[in-house]
């Protein structure tokens, strides 16, 4: 069972294993493809400490550095 926050509905779903569609493994992380319950749709999830590391790396990062030059 996975527990999964739908982006359209901004509702928590408890979504059994059966509903996964589809699993990519990245160097960086795993992405899950995932039938929402809810809306119907199917929304891909990431998961994996060095896409999370990226992510708070990223955010960590004033707005001047970010910006293209």
């Amino acid at each position: 069972m996975l527990l999964i926050t739908c982006p359209v509905t901004r509702t928590d779903e408890l979504v059994a294993d059966r509903r996964i569609r589809s699993v990519t493994n990245h160097p960086t992380h795993v992405a899950l493809g995932v039938e929402c319950p809810s809306c119907g749709s199917v929304h891909v999830y990431r998961t994996g400490r060095r896409w999370e590391a990226v992510r708070a790396e990223r955010a960590a990062r004033p707005a001047a550095q970010l910006a293209p030059a």
